[in-house]
């Protein structure tokens, strides 16, 4: 029923049409059972291609999905598109969904039906698809939506769709078996890179029965080392899969050192007897040394070498006034016979010069919530973030110390405190380093921050 009715809701979608009241429907690209994406335009100035795609509204969590959305719109990295906007809209009455995003010259949707990716190739797509995974991961975040129509070329470039976390309620074998307990995690991302991977080196994802559990045959046609990441990517087991950095190990292995070997003509036989020539050479030696002696008794020779005393340094006159010295040099004082020995001078260290002064905050910035989200919120949402600030003010890393409730909620207060400008602390009169705690609060009626320095 439901891949009837989204087949007949997009098949209702023609080009000619204006979604959302501003983006005209130019020219189909493509089309799936879950979606349609048609060339487009932006209508903020920009002369730029642009493409939508269109997903039918009752396929999926919708609220969810467009709060992913919201956070995929404050990302950036080389190899994942930028997504310009997203929202609802209707079309002849029926609820739809839509991204807008960069155009792509080409998808391994296309080329695949024609012909397998080459090993090299194969290599040339999984490095950046590699890359926006591992920035995506290190933010908490998930793709969850692996294809071949979500790996795009763009001016030469591989780029990854920006569309995250968009999931239909209908599964299939880009979907992990854990999939069906609402377990998404990066491990889901690293199934269907394995599946990914075989579709492109054979055109054909992988024969796998889910009801039967075992797990993907993986065709022995596919050559090292995607032959061993696939079947490490396909476990059923989510803890027992590759991970990203092992992917990359595999891919790239490190070089053995190769043993320094001495040249034939620099390997000398330590048993071999010595040459007559430096047998010839002692010999000589020996005979001179005899040669002289016999001269310095003949002849009366001194051979004794030549050495002179150095003169003794001038006295060193005592000084009539002792000179100032600190604690730690100043001479031990008379005493009288049997007294008790002075104790030893303590040494004190002095006062910092300027001490500590404590930073602030010089730009603070809130995420953009919906209001549709805030309004769902009982009571608050307390996320705590650690940043580090470098001696210039800037961010330099941050981390959720603690997400609270909601991964959502978490990653919006990582990626809006990665913004965050401080004035720096002051050690000795110097700006140094330091560590601040952001405790984010999300609820009615808007988010509130309360920033605390922990060091210095």
């Amino acid at each position: 029923m439901g891949s009837t009715m989204s087949a007949t809701l997009l098949g209702a979608i023609s080009v000619g049409r204006v979604i959302d009241g501003r983006f005209p429907l130019l020219q189909q690209l493509g089309e799936t059972e879950w979606s349609s994406a048609y060339l487009t335009e932006l209508d903020d100035g920009r002369e730029q291609k642009a493409a939508i795609k269109i997903f039918p509204f009752e396929s999926v969590d919708a609220r969810a999905t467009i709060a992913r959305w919201d956070v995929a719109r404050t990302l950036s990295h080389p190899h994942l598109m930028p997504l310009f906007y997203a929202g609802r809209c209707e079309v002849d009455g029926e609820d739809m969904l839509y991204v807008v995003t960069e155009y792509a010259d080409e998808t391994l949707s296309q080329i695949l039906p024609e012909r397998p990716l080459s090993p090299e190739e194969a290599r040339e797509m999984l490095g950046p698809v590699w890359g926006a995974l591992s920035y995506l991961h290190k933010r908490c975040l998930t793709h969850g939506h692996l294809r071949p129509t979500n790996i795009m070329v763009i001016d030469d470039q591989v780029k990854l769709s920006p569309d995250f976390g968009w999931r239909s309620r209908t599964r299939n074998i880009y979907d992990p078996p854990e999939a069906g307990a609402g377990d998404v995690t990066p491990a889901a991302d690293i199934w269907s890179l394995g599946i990914l991977l075989v579709e492109a080196l054979t055109q054909q994802p992988p024969v796998w029965d889910r009801s039967q559990g075992g797990e993907p045959e993986i065709p022995a046609t596919i050559p090292e080392p995607f032959f061993t990441i696939c079947q490490e990517c396909l476990r059923i087991d989510p803890e027992s899969r590759c991970t990203l950095a092992g992917i990359n190990a595999h891919l790239n292995p490190p070089q053995a050192a190769e043993p320094a070997v001495q040249p034939a003509e620099a390997i000398v036989d330590r048993t071999a007897k010595p040459s007559y020539k430096f047998r010839a050479m002692i010999l000589t030696g020996v005979f001179l040394g005899l040669l002289l002696m016999f001269a310095a008794f003949k002849f009366g020779w001194d051979l004794t070498p030549s050495f002179t005393m150095p003169a003794s340094p001038p006295p060193v006159a005592e000084p009539t006034e002792a000179p100032a010295t600190s604690a730690a040099t100043a001479p031990a004082p008379s005493r009288e016979p049997n007294a008790e020995p002075a104790p030893a001078p303590t040494l004190v260290a002095e006062p910092t010069k300027g001490g500590v002064v404590k930073g602030s905050v010089a730009h603070q910035a809130l995420p953009d919530i919906p209001a549709g989200i805030l309004d769902a919120i009982q009571g608050h949402v307390k996320v705590i973030i650690r940043v580090e600030v470098d001696a210039k003010g800037n961010v330099s890393q941050a981390s959720i110390d603690s997400p609270g409730p909601s991964r959502y909620f978490a990653n919006q207060a990582l990626l809006t405190a990665q913004s965050w400008k401080f004035t720096p602390a002051q050690v000795d009169g110097r700006a140094a380093v330091s560590t601040w705690l952001l405790q984010f609060q999300f609820g009615q009626p808007q988010c509130a921050v309360t920033p605390t320095e922990e060091s210095p």
